[in-house]
C-alpha cells in the first residue's frame, strides 16, 4: 500500500454508536487541521456486510475531504488487530492508531508529532487520558498478573478498595503524573498509539492471534526491542470506552481467551 501522506491514520468500527464516532471523527478532523504535513485517514468496518452498518463514504466526507480518506468495508468482523494491520506497509512518516470512541484535543496530533520529530529514540508515544467524568484514565501499566487483571476488570468496588495499594502499583499512580513525560513504561493500552511508522512496520502491528482485548499489550512489549516508547501528558485525550465486563457474556469471553494467549505468549504471573 502506497498512500502518499506523512501521517496515516487507522479507525476500526464495529457496530458503531453514531453519536460518539461523529464526536470522535469531529475531534480528529480539527486536531487534523492543526498540522501542516499531509494526511490519510483509513476508516475500516468490521460490520459484517450482511447487516447495517451507519458508517458510509457519504457520512465520512462530512468529515474529510474525500482524498484524504478511505473506507473499508469487511465481509465480516475480522477482529481488532487484524483490520488495523491493513495499514503495514504504509510509506508515511507517522501512524496513529485511533479507537472509535474518544475525543482528542485540537493539538493532540500537533503535539505527538513536535515529540516524536524532537525525540528520534521513541517510536511510540501514548497521552494523558481522562474518562468522561474527568477522571485519569491509566494507560501506563506493569506487567500483569492473573489476580490484578480479574480483580480490576471484575471485582467489586468493595473489593477493590481493599486492593486498592496493589492496583495503585499495576497503573503505576505513583510514578506518572499529568505534567512529566516517563519514558518506557512496562506497557501500555491503546486507545491513541502514536508511532513512527517505521517502528509499526517492524513490529509487524498488532498480533493477529488476537481478536480483540490484550493485542495493545502485547503490541507494546515488542515496541521496546526497537525503540523507547514515551508517555507525554501534553498530548490529551478523552476516552469514553472500555470494561469488557460491562459489555456482556460475549466480551468477556473474548477477554479471558486474549488474557490465556497473552501469558501463553510472554510468561504467567499469577498473583504479584
Amino acid at each position: 500500500m502506497n498512500k502518499a501522506a506523512e501521517l496515516t491514520i487507522s479507525l476500526v468500527v464495529y457496530k458503531p454508536l453514531l453519536e460518539q464516532l461523529s464526536e470522535t471523527l469531529q475531534s480528529l478532523a480539527l486536531s487534523l487541521s492543526h498540522v501542516s504535513i499531509s494526511y490519510h485517514v483509513f476508516i475500516i468496518d468490521n460490520t459484517p456486510e450482511n447487516e447495517l452498518s451507519a458508517v458510509n463514504q457519504e457520512f465520512l466526507a462530512g468529515f474529510f475531504n474525500p482524498s484524504t480518506f478511505t473506507y473499508i468495508r469487511q465481509k465480516t468482523n475480522i477482529g481488532f488487530g487484524k483490520a488495523h494491520n491493513y495499514t503495514l506497509g504504509l510509506n508515511s512518516k507517522f501512524h496513529l492508531v485511533l479507537n472509535p470512541d474518544l475525543t482528542m484535543s485540537k493539538d493532540a496530533l500537533e503535539k505527538s508529532i513536535e515529540y516524536l520529530s524532537k525525540n528520534t529514540n521513541c517510536g511510540l508515544l501514548t497521552p494523558h487520558v481522562t474518562w468522561s467524568d474527568g477522571k485519569v484514565q491509566r494507560l501506563c501499566k506493569k506487567y500483569p498478573s492473573v489476580f490484578i487483571l480479574l480483580l480490576r476488570g471484575f471485582a467489586p468496588q468493595s473489593i477493590k478498595r481493599f486492593f486498592k495499594s496493589k492496583l495503585n502499583d499495576y497503573e503505576m499512580v505513583n510514578e506518572i503524573d499529568n505534567h512529566s513525560v516517563y519514558i518506557n513504561p512496562p506497557m501500555v493500552s491503546g486507545c491513541f498509539m502514536f508511532f513512527r511508522t517505521d517502528i509499526w512496520n517492524k513490529c509487524a502491528g498488532f498480533d493477529e492471534r488476537y481478536f480483540l482485548y490484550f493485542e495493545d499489550f502485547d503490541l507494546s512489549i515488542r515496541v521496546k526491542k526497537f525503540c523507547d516508547i514515551a508517555y507525554v501528558p501534553q498530548v490529551s485525550i478523552i476516552h469514553h470506552g472500555g470494561f469488557a465486563a460491562r459489555k456482556g457474556i460475549k466480551h468477556i469471553l473474548l477477554f479471558f481467551k486474549s488474557m490465556i494467549l497473552f501469558f501463553n505468549i510472554h510468561h504467567w504471573n499469577w498473583f504479584k
